[in-house]
């Protein structure tokens, strides 16, 4: 029942890579902005690309229907989710690893990929630390006549640390719009767990003492819950043959997604290296790229958020007059609100500096490492149109130029095998993502790109150097000199 945002490339586009966005599009309310109130100061950021339409819609979206989308498309591929099945106990050894679980069945695997949440029974069993901190938040969806923008979140961050924020809602039944999901942090949270009655209460305390909106009606009010919002970063994202994924590695407070970013990014990461280790065709030496790739980003995203909690600083008069005179103005500018909206989606995230990553801040964009923007491609099996992501589908893809590339097709079958890679041709005058003025550059170049939609290699159809990035990443578990 956590609100999840999805927004930009590491939420809808991975569900739209793994064939699980479906028509939630549809019907789910859009994320075009967000306004933050911090202090004396309105703060709003759109959520736009520079110089282009956001390619992928930003919407809210919760947790119960990802999951419920992404079991549907588990089902497709005849998986089947066993629950009920509680792990107490790892046993990791040279060979792998043995799960025992509540009912004390045991079950022996080559590897165990922990994404079971904040409370992780797979992290505790391999006693991996968890540092951080934990907050309480409560939750209420209500139907109310509030003059706020639906098409956007809004938020009060106030400087004690008591924060509000609401996002807009559609209530599936009767498909009204006046239906808000509103998160607090509860004002009594060293106090026992709160009833239902006394969540709501707390609600309208915080929406009365943070808010505007404190005297106006909540009706009909649905979803009651209290739950832990905890800041923390796992001392380790490996431990032997036991992975950690999502909230296991990681969790944020669960307001504006970046749980949900971070979690995607991890499991797409992850999905790949651990195939190619299981099938024979990587070293063991792959996934600890896995961690090298994906903490730093959890890190980033840990220092933000616990940041902006921190309430004995925003108590400072000096800060809070740095806050409204200088950091405030500075936010409402173009190019800074740029920088948020794409550093809060994930729209720029790229392992450029890590192990499979290449390439000075000199080179052209994209460059080896950075996320790879959607754009139209051609089959050559039957010349139809079609767009990079669609390809992916968790394979590799091998961009083309117009006519094909032999060698590069040969030597990148000779390093996946036939069916772990798509090829695809440049379009004429394709412009791939944000890069119009570089098409004539581009048109005879090669890309590899990896089935999480991440730049690997880029060069002539006929460079040696795509067999030596494929040899490094998988026999070396790096492809830096």
């Amino acid at each position: 029942q956590r609100p999840i945002v999805v927004r930009g490339l590491k939420g809808s586009e991975v569900l739209q890579r793994i064939g699980a966005l479906g028509d939630m599009a549809e019907d789910v309310p859009t994320v075009n902005k967000i306004t933050a109130y911090l202090g004396k100061q309105r703060l709003r950021l759109r959520y736009t690309e520079p110089g282009m339409p956001n390619p992928a819609r930003p919407m809210i979206i919760s947790q119960t229907r990802i999951e419920e989308a992404m079991r549907d498309r588990l089902a497709e591929q005849d998986v089947t989710v066993e629950w009920d099945s509680g792990l107490v106990d790892l046993e990791d050894d040279a060979d792998g690893v043995t799960a025992v679980l509540d009912n004390g069945e045991r079950i022996r695997a080559g590897w165990v990929v922990g994404c079971d949440g904040p409370e992780s029974m797979t992290r505790k069993a391999a006693r991996i630390g968890f540092p951080g901190t934990t907050e309480r938040y409560l939750m209420i969806d209500a139907h109310a006549d509030w003059p706020l923008d639906r098409d956007g979140l809004t938020g009060w961050l106030s400087p004690d640390g008591r924060r509000v924020g609401t996002m807009p809602m559609v209530d599936r039944k009767t498909g009204r719009d006046d239906l808000w999901r509103i998160l607090a942090r509860d004002p009594q949270e060293d106090s026992d767990k709160p009833s239902e009655e006394e969540i709501v209460s707390r609600v309208k305390l915080m929406l009365a003492q943070r808010t505007p909106y404190g005297d106006m009606p909540l009706r009909d009010i649905t979803t009651k819950m209290v739950f832990p919002a905890h800041v923390r970063v796992a001392d380790a994202f490996r431990k032997g043959h036991v992975l950690l994924v999502g909230d296991a590695a990681h969790a944020y407070v669960p307001f504006g997604g970046p749980a949900i970013h971070t979690g995607m990014g991890d499991a797409e990461n992850l999905a790949w290296k651990l195939a190619l280790v299981i099938q024979g065709r990587a070293g063991d030496e792959l996934l600890a790229t896995y961690e090298a790739e994906r903490r730093p980003i959890a890190e980033e995203t840990h220092l933000g958020t616990s940041a902006a909690q921190r309430a004995d600083i925003m108590r400072n008069p000096v800060v809070h007059f740095f806050q409204d005179q200088v950091l405030a103005p500075l936010l409402k500018l173009p190019l800074a609100q740029r920088l948020t909206t794409f550093s809060n989606s994930a729209l720029w995230e790229s392992y450029r500096t890590g192990p499979l990553g290449s390439g000075s801040r000199l080179d052209r964009k994209p460059r080896p490492g950075d996320t790879v923007a959607d754009f139209d491609c051609v089959r050559p099996s039957d010349r139809r149109l079609t767009r990079l992501y669609d390809e992916i589908g968790g394979r590799w893809v091998l961009l083309v130029p117009a006519g094909g590339a032999g060698a590069a097709v040969a030597t990148t079958r000779q390093w996946l095998g036939e069916d772990r890679f798509t090829v695809v041709e440049r379009t004429v005058g394709s412009v791939p993502g944000p890069y119009p003025k570089k098409v004539r550059e581009l048109a005879g170049e090669v890309w590899l790109v990896r089935p999480d939609g991440h730049l690997a290699w880029r060069g002539r159809p006929d460079s040696p150097g795509l067999a030596r990035w494929l040899q490094g990443a998988l026999r070396h578990g790096s492809v830096r000199g």
